[in-house]
């Protein structure tokens, strides 16, 4: 499917990032960034377990129209500075409306753990893509894919247990984000699979809807 002119990318081919951490110096400088992550892993830890509560807890969801294509862009625009932070590029290919049956805060939170999972465990300098597909009669997809290591086909079966991480990674995360994606697709009648990427050579995740 050929690129629209109008995509998003984080950062802008013309513009060098702003934002940035500031470099440590001193070791009460690295000391105080390492508490400040330290908090946020726990913060981070403390939202995904209350989504899951929430999840398991009532199994019905209460629907209206949902655009995915404004979500996705306003979800990465969130998560844009710290793909700059590390050099890496975040592309959105979402213009054309995608209107879907959903609840808005849940499918925030799927998209926004598709893109945290690759970026997060992507290196520095690597792209993170957000495709999505509408087409009547043809359902609606969410491709999200990276240009980071990938998984082998053993880890790919293991995505969506609890607490999974995939060995050797020095990438900070709960193990929970996968398991939450998972339960709040089948909330809302959606397939999650996971393969190699075929544009970037990292993984490739789709989320589904059938046609209505």
């Amino acid at each position: 499917m050929p690129r629209t002119s109008c995509a998003r990318r984080w950062p802008p081919s013309a513009r060098r990032p702003r934002w940035r951490w500031p470099r440590p110096t001193t070791n009460a400088a690295r000391t105080l960034r390492a508490t400040l992550e330290g908090c946020d892993r726990a913060a981070r830890l403390v939202e995904q377990l209350l989504t899951l509560a929430r999840l398991e807890a009532d199994a019905t969801v209460a629907t209206a129209p949902v655009d995915l294509a404004p979500l996705a862009r306003r979800v990465a625009a969130e998560l844009a500075p710290r793909a700059l932070d590390r050099g890496q590029a975040l592309e959105v290919d979402a213009e054309a409306s995608a209107l879907v049956a959903g609840n808005e805060t849940l499918l925030a939170v799927l998209l926004r753990n598709l893109l945290d999972n690759a970026l997060r465990y992507s290196p520095d300098g690597a792209t993170v893509r957000l495709t999505l597909h509408a087409a009547p009669g043809a359902g609606t997809r969410v491709l999200v894919e990276d240009s980071g290591p990938g998984l082998t086909e053993a880890e790919r079966a293991r995505l969506g247990e609890r607490f999974f991480r995939v060995l050797g990674s020095d990438a900070s995360g709960s193990g929970l984000g996968w398991s939450i994606v998972r339960r709040i697709a089948a909330a809302h009648g959606a397939s999650v699979a996971a393969a190699p990427s075929a544009a970037l050579g990292g993984l490739a995740v789709t989320v589904g809807w059938p046609a209505a």
